[in-house]
């Protein structure tokens, strides 16, 4: 075909393929050079007022449309040009150091940049002639996975990357106080890794970082007074089991030694205190913080100048309290508490005057002391009688919350609301003050750390040097008895006797809740002695907060079991109320007021959940329960009680502080619940006699060991400040000896009866 004829297509008439081409080539042309034409000022002025010149450091991002003052780069010369390398450190390699050199290869005309792995400028540009490159004393960030990025300058193509893994030494701060210390030294670190800090006679103490980047340890042993340098180094998972830098020497000053009791000069014994507010004078070490204390009120703070302190508060209720004064110094030792002085504080009898004469008189409460108030600088401080966690009362220096008198009344009328509310303020003892029970519980009361783990591994002491050994002691008696077992409590009654024996048999059989709610009130009333107690409407709301808690921990103990033995086990369910479970309860707050533990060590509990015969249609016993039945139904009473303690644990961390009666009132309530299920939890735990520990052990002692560090772990915890004070005063390892000697003797008897005297019949 000719070329005319393939011209003329259908009739129709088209140009000629080289005519399109030519109109190709021209609209591409045309488009190349309005591409280079229109964005030539966008970036020179970006290049001037924005980002510097890559001259200076700064990295070419990817997208950069050129200058036209750069020159384009031809294809062949990129793909030809040979990338940079990142030969040292190795890829994935463990760096112990935040400050490292990282070298490598590259072209001998290349710019080369080291980026930064957390962004901004590069950690160096190099610029030389030679084929390798160094950046020395780069800081890398701590991570399992830190990239290091070289780039060449204008062409982010030509690059090279690791990861590497990077531990640095951590931080030495000092003591908790300062740079001195009583054997506690604290610093920084990466957040869940260990610090294991040391002294130049390699001593050392170890910390788990917390999530801020804090931590702190405590130098045990034979700590002596004087100066020395500490180091620390650290460890994580990703770094295991290689370990940091040591860091930097750090100076402390240790001070090991407490100071004397201060003296309390004024008042004096046997004075009259308004509760309004007095002045507390007396002597102590310079340098130290004197924190002084009426009954279970911290009442004020003072630092000790020249030999001497002095500080003025109000805000005691009415009544007769022993005032002791206790001292820390800058390291952090406790003193013992002065001499106790039985003062008396009163409230105002007088008549009020009127608005005017009373404003410049003596200056009004604030408010009675409360757990939810900041504590003072040594509200930390655990003395005998005395909780550490009662907060400082109001100063009289501080404006009262209640509404000062109206000296522009226009009649006495209408200044009589206000007089009387003034009044009220000063009255002591009213509904809304914070009781002992409301006090925070666990580690966050507590300055110190106070880690889970420890109450762990307390857990595991008090099980293999109490629990166990109890268990081997109770299986020796109960066979030389005959294998008669040991109960958990005696019985003080006597034999039992049946109504035949009498004359004329009782008649007495009280309704069953008039007996259960005596038995709550005289359960309640032995856990409110648990504390101190003075004469002032909040105590009745205590008691209040008391019987709820104890009836809710007796509902979950009982509730629980019997729908499990009947959904579950298919076993008759019966509860069980025993009394002389009071004598428990009596016992636990005795032995928590005598020796000043708060929180107190609580038993809730009034009556236990027994398996009976299943019956059939006709009447008769089909099924005896079994001794796995037994230990489950015991295992789920536990579970439940420790479970329950756990969930008011955490609603009352929830809970806003106590201030008013309803924060008071809740606070009050889900501590004694956390109490006295954990106590009731760790006390059916023994495993002696017929309690729930005995059964479980009998039927699973796995579970039984389990369950016993839980609750362990748990009351441990939840004694936290009773902990920290026994290992500060020296009394904790006192213990520890005398839990090793019980356990020496358990075991010697049991081997004993064991294995010595069948030999010898």
């Amino acid at each position: 075909m000719s070329e005319s004829a393939r011209i003329a297509v259908r009739g129709k008439t088209v140009r000629p393929r080289q005519s399109r081409r030519v109109v190709a080539i021209v609209a591409l042309l045309l488009a190349f050079a309005l591409a280079l034409a229109l964005p030539t000022p966008a970036p020179s002025t970006a290049q001037t007022d924005e980002t510097p010149a890559p001259a200076t450091g700064q990295q070419t991002t990817p997208d950069a449309t050129p200058t036209a003052t750069e020159e384009p780069i031809p294809k062949a010369t990129t793909t030809s040009a040979p990338s940079p390398r990142i030969e040292s450190p190795g890829n994935g390699q463990f760096i112990s150091s935040n400050r490292t050199t990282v070298s490598g290869s590259k072209a001998a005309d290349q710019e080369i940049q080291l980026l930064s792995p957390r962004g901004g400028d590069p950690l160096c540009i190099v610029d030389d002639s030679s084929t390798s490159w160094s950046c020395g004393n780069v800081y890398l960030p701590n991570g399992p996975n830190i990239t290091l990025r070289v780039v060449v300058t204008g062409v982010p193509s030509l690059s090279d990357d690791i990861a590497v893994a990077v531990l640095g030494a951590p931080t030495v701060l000092g003591g908790l106080t300062g740079s001195e210390s009583n054997g506690w030294v604290r610093g920084t670190g990466h957040p869940q890794a260990t610090v294991t800090a040391s002294l130049p006679n390699n001593v050392t103490c170890a910390s788990q970082v917390d999530g801020s980047g804090a931590w702190a340890c405590l130098f045990s042993g034979t700590l002596t007074n004087g100066s020395r340098e500490v180091t620390a180094s650290q460890t994580s998972t990703f770094s295991n089991p290689s370990t940091s830098n040591a860091s930097a020497p750090v100076t402390i000053v240790f001070d090991v030694t407490a100071p004397d009791a201060p003296i309390v000069t004024a008042p004096s014994a046997g004075t009259q205190v308004p509760v309004a507010g007095t002045q507390y004078t007396g002597t102590g070490e310079t340098g130290a913080t004197v924190t002084v204390f009426a009954g279970a009120y911290s009442v004020c703070s003072a630092p000790v100048t020249g030999g001497t302190w002095t500080c003025s508060a109000g805000g005691v209720a009415a009544g007769s309290y022993s005032v002791i004064a206790v001292q820390k110094d800058d390291a952090g030792n406790v003193s013992p508490g002065s001499a106790p002085l039985s003062v008396s504080y009163v409230a105002e009898t007088t008549a009020t005057p009127t608005p005017s004469e009373s404003a410049p008189a003596t200056p009004p409460v604030t408010q009675t002391p409360s757990a939810a108030a900041p504590p003072p600088p040594d509200a930390s401080v655990a003395v005998p009688g005395v909780p550490p966690q009662s907060s400082q009362p109001s100063q009289p220096s501080q404006p009262s919350p209640s509404p000062a008198p109206d000296t522009n009344a226009p009649d006495p009328e209408a200044a009589e609301p206000k007089r009387n509310e003034e009044a009220a303020s000063v009255f002591p003892g009213q509904w809304n003050d914070p009781t002992r029970f409301a006090a925070a519980i666990g580690p966050t009361g507590s300055n110190s750390p106070f880690l889970w783990v420890q109450a762990g591994l307390l857990a595991v002491g008090a099980l293999l040097l109490i629990a166990v050994p109890l268990r081997m002691l109770a299986g020796t008696i109960s066979r030389t008895r005959g294998g008669r077992p040991l109960r958990a409590l005696p019985s003080f009654a006597g034999r039992n006797r049946v109504r035949e024996e009498f004359e004329v048999a009782p008649t007495i059989n009280p309704n069953r809740w008039l007996r259960g709610g005596a038995a709550v009130l005289a359960a309640a009333t032995f856990v409110m002695l648990s504390g101190p107690v003075v004469d002032q409407p909040a105590y009745l709301r205590l008691l209040v907060a008391v019987i709820i808690g104890l009836v809710l921990v007796n509902a979950v103990a009982i509730l629980v079991p019997l729908w499990w033995s009947s959904r579950v086990l298919h076993q008759n369910g019966t509860v069980t109320f025993l009394p002389h479970y009071l004598l428990l309860i009596a016992a636990a707050a005795i032995a928590s007021r005598v020796f000043d533990v708060h929180p107190a060590l609580l038993f809730g509990l009034l009556g236990s959940i027994t398996l009976s015969a299943t019956t059939d249609a006709s009447g008769q016993a089909s099924a005896q329960p079994t001794g796995a039945q037994h230990g489950q139904l015991a295992a789920v009473r536990v579970g439940a009680l420790a479970a329950f303690a756990v969930l008011a644990w955490f609603l009352g961390a929830l809970l806003p502080g106590a201030t008013d009666f309803t924060t008071s009132l809740a606070a009050e309530t889900i501590n004694t619940i956390v109490l006295a299920a954990i106590g009731s939890a760790v006390l059916i735990l023994v495993p002696i006699g017929h309690t729930s520990g005995r059964r479980i052990l009998a039927w699973s002692p796995p579970l039984w060991v389990g369950l016993t560090v839980i609750t362990y772990g748990m009351l441990f915890a939840a004694l936290a400040s009773v902990i920290e004070q026994l290992e500060n005063d020296g009394t904790g390892m006192t213990l520890w000896i005398a839990a090793a000697t019980f356990a020496a003797l358990c075991a010697s008897a049991w081997v004993w009866q064991r294995f010595v005297a069948p030999t010898q019949r």
